[in-house]
C-alpha cells in the first residue's frame, strides 16, 4: 500500500485528530476548576462536619450514595451518577457489561485460531463479525432479550428489578462470598478496558491480536 496515497494520508490525519480529541479530554477530565469549590464555599464547609475523601479522586469529596462495603468500591463517580439513577442499578449494569466484556475478550482472540466452517473468516475477528448472515445476527438479540425477561422475571426496569430483594448481578446460580463478588467485578472492569483496547488494534492494524504481538510495530504519525 502507498504510504502516501490520498487514502493512507486521510486515514493519517483521522488518526491523529481522534488521537488529539482523546489526548484533550482526558486533560479536562482532571482539570480542578471545573470540580473544587470556590474559596467561599470551602471557607463555609470548613466549619461544618468533615467531608470524606474520595479516594479515587482525591480532591472530590466521597459521593454520597456510594457504600464502601459495596463489592469493589473504589469510590469512582466524578460525575455523580449515582446521584441520578439507583444504585443497584448501576451496579446491575457495571457486572452486566463486565460480564459481556469478559466473553468480548475471548470472542476477539479465539477466532485466530479457530472459526465454525460455515462461515468465512475476516481478517480479524471484529471483521469477522461482519460476515455473519443478519439473521443469525438477530438471533443472538433476541435470544440475550429473551434471558434478561427470564432471569429477571419480565422485571427489567429501575422501578421493579429490585422490588423483591433481587440483588444486583445475582441469578440463582451460587452464592459466592464478597471476595469472589470484588474478583468478577474487578475482572469485569479490566475485561471492558481490554476489549476496548483490543478492537481498535483490530481497526487500526487490520491485524489479529495475537498475530500483532508477535509482529509489533507502533504506530507512525
Amino acid at each position: 500500500t502507498d504510504c502516501n496515497s490520498p487514502a493512507t494520508t486521510k486515514k493519517k490525519t483521522m488518526f491523529r485528530a481522534v488521537a488529539l480529541f482523546a489526548c484533550f479530554a482526558s486533560a479536562t477530565a482532571f482539570a480542578p476548576s471545573a470540580f473544587l469549590p470556590k474559596a467561599g464555599a470551602r471557607a463555609a464547609k470548613a466549619v461544618g462536619p468533615k467531608m470524606q475523601e474520595n479516594l479515587a479522586v482525591p480532591f472530590l469529596t466521597k459521593p454520597p450514595n456510594l457504600d464502601a462495603s459495596m463489592p469493589g468500591y473504589a469510590g469512582f463517580d466524578p460525575l455523580e451518577l449515582t446521584s441520578l439513577y439507583d444504585v443497584k442499578w448501576m451496579q446491575e449494569s457495571e457486572i452486566k457489561h463486565g460480564r459481556v466484556a469478559m466473553l468480548g475478550v475471548v470472542g476477539l482472540l479465539v477466532p485466530e485460531f479457530f472459526h465454525l466452517p460455515m462461515y468465512s473468516a475476516g481478517e480479524t475477528a471484529y471483521a469477522s463479525a461482519f460476515t455473519v448472515p443478519a439473521w443469525a445476527l438477530i438471533q443472538i438479540l433476541l435470544g440475550c432479550g429473551a434471558a434478561e425477561f427470564y432471569l429477571h422475571k419480565t422485571k427489567i426496569t429501575p422501578d421493579n428489578m429490585f422490588e423483591d430483594g433481587h440483588l444486583p448481578g445475582d441469578f440463582g446460580f451460587g452464592k459466592g462470598d464478597a471476595t469472589m463478588q470484588t474478583k468478577e467485578i474487578k475482572n469485569g472492569r479490566l475485561a471492558m478496558l481490554a476489549f476496548g483496547g483490543i478492537m481498535h488494534q483490530q481497526l487500526i492494524t487490520k491485524m489479529g491480536t495475537v498475530a500483532h504481538l508477535g509482529n509489533f510495530k507502533p504506530l507512525v504519525f
